[in-house]
């Protein structure tokens, strides 16, 4: 296999659920940071690679391709070995829920994310608004249904949907917190997934500098606010 090329950027969920899947396949990645804030997305070179403009992106050679949980698919078809099995799944009905529940990642959990994000870099806004406090609670209760009858999303295991909803749950986390009374499934899934070596090692960081940068950015625009 060629090098692979990750475009990502650091506090991306869905960059890191891809860089998760690497790590578990031992795929040598070459990985290239894109700064959203300084808008390298938006750059006639990356939008020949991405003319969607999001991150992630791999490159395998000649071949490139965008969207997290497409990517990830490819990489476990491509590269998966005796893991492919495991993190998707041939049973017919258990990769049909791994599935729903990537397409519930990138429907429910993800537009709640980059809904807020979005509101703070573009809308001027300076906290959640009752709209996203509704809309993550709302992706919270269906998790805590999900969980009901397996200890993982999809699987009684580690699957391509634990890492991608895994990777946005604790971005919404530290956002709006799981309240554990509420949702004690859901949060009893978030400790054992952050316990977990690669969710330490690749999730976490990017966890803490996504939710710094966002709560920076809303104070920047309640001092802004203020002088208008």
């Amino acid at each position: 296999m060629s090098l692979l090329v990750l475009h990502r950027a650091f506090g991306s969920p869905p960059a890191r659920a891809v860089l998760m899947c690497c790590h578990t396949l031992a795929l040598d990645v070459r990985i290239r940071e894109v700064n959203i804030i300084e808008g390298d997305h938006l750059t006639p070179q990356f939008r020949k690679l991405n003319p969607m403009a999001t991150v992630p992106v791999i490159e395998d050679g000649d071949f490139v391709l965008s969207e997290s949980h497409a990517i990830m698919k490819y990489l476990v078809r491509a590269y998966g070995g005796d893991k492919k099995d495991l993190l998707y799944p041939p049973a017919l009905r258990t990769r049909a829920i791994v599935d729903q529940c990537m397409f519930f990642d990138a429907g429910v959990l993800f537009k709640a994310a980059i809904t807020v994000l979005r509101g703070a870099l573009l809308g001027g806004l300076s906290g959640l608004t009752k709209q996203n406090l509704a809309e993550i609670e709302a992706a919270y209760g269906v998790m805590e249904a999900y969980l009901q009858t397996r200890p993982y999303m999809a699987a009684d295991w580690m699957t391509l949907a634990g890492y991608s909803t895994g990777s946005t749950t604790f971005a919404l986390h530290g956002i709006h917190q799981v309240d554990s009374e509420k949702y004690p499934r859901c949060a009893d899934w978030l400790t054992r997934l952050g316990q977990e070596q690669i969710f330490k090692e690749i999730n976490a960081p990017g966890v803490a500098f996504l939710v710094k940068l966002l709560h920076k950015i809303w104070e920047n625009n309640k001092a802004k606010n203020k002088t208008l």
